[in-house]
């Protein structure tokens, strides 16, 4: 039987995760999803990637308050 769903974006394993946004961050994320012709997932992705990069290190955060 042939795989009827949506094409994969990713060719690695994925886990599923859930979380809970405001409706307005909800229609934010979807316009900009929509703006760029990428699924929301594939966003997400991207986001989330780009926002644990710019995070800086506990370790340099524990100096920074002492």
């Amino acid at each position: 039987m042939a795989n009827t769903g949506r094409p994969r974006e990713y060719d690695d394993e994925r886990v599923t995760k859930a979380v809970r946004i405001s409706p307005e961050l909800d229609l934010r994320l979807k316009a900009a999803a929509r703006e760029r012709g990428v699924s929301v997932n594939l966003l997400m992705n991207a986001a989330l990637d780009d926002y644990l990069g710019r995070l800086l290190p506990v370790e340099q955060l524990l100096q920074t308050a002492s």
